[in-house]
């Protein structure tokens, strides 16, 4: 577990703000001293900075420039950047084939499209179903972890969290749920694949 010194952070406009999703997933990490950590899609950047304190590899990507450059700007508050990078990037697809991690975490946008539209879609909606960002994230994560590593992300039952389940499994993970919250329309779950 990570512990909950909390660093002091700015969140841009128009980048996803730290929720419920976000503490959820922080609070089931289990981040080790020797770990080669991934965050996709960063956002503000709180969970590299909370890895910024265990581990000393840290990558951290977004699709967003904004998210970036705010991610890098909280990494400077705390004085935690010099042993990160963040980068722009859609999913993994700016990491080289042989760059390999320990830990990889996403905190995914996981609701179904909807007739609804607003400023924030890019962070909250998955795709049609809710699940196809996610399925592709698991399939490029698969490819970029060391044997033994694992996996977190956010689910919703929003969307169908079996299929998630199901393609981290063809892709050859051991998974396992390891937290939970209810919110007032939803329950979201952190998965964690162990490869």
């Amino acid at each position: 577990m990570v512990n909950d010194d909390r660093p002091n952070i700015t969140v841009f406009p128009g980048v996803y703000p730290p929720s419920e999703d976000t503490y959820l997933l922080l609070d089931a990490l289990d981040i080790k001293q020797n770990d080669v950590f991934l965050e996709v899609g960063c956002g503000a950047g709180l969970i590299t900075l909370a890895a910024a304190k265990r581990t000393s590899s840290i990558v951290s990507v977004d699709s967003s420039f904004e998210a970036v450059h705010n991610t890098l700007e909280n990494l400077k508050r705390n004085d935690l950047y010099y042993n990160c990078h963040v980068v722009e990037s859609d999913l993994l697809g700016a990491l080289a084939p042989s760059v390999k991690f320990s830990l990889i975490v996403f905190n995914p946008p996981y609701l179904p499209q909807d007739d609804e539209h607003t400023d924030q879609d890019h962070a909250l909606v998955g795709g049609q179903t809710g699940t196809e960002l996610t399925q592709r994230f698991v399939k490029q994560a698969a490819d970029h972890l060391l044997r033994g590593g694992r996996i977190f992300v956010v689910v919703s039952n929003l969307a169908a969290i079996e299929s998630i389940r199901k393609t981290m499994i063809e892709c050859g993970f051991t998974v396992e749920m390891v937290s939970e919250e209810s919110l007032f329309f939803e329950k979201i779950q952190v998965l964690r694949g162990i490869l």
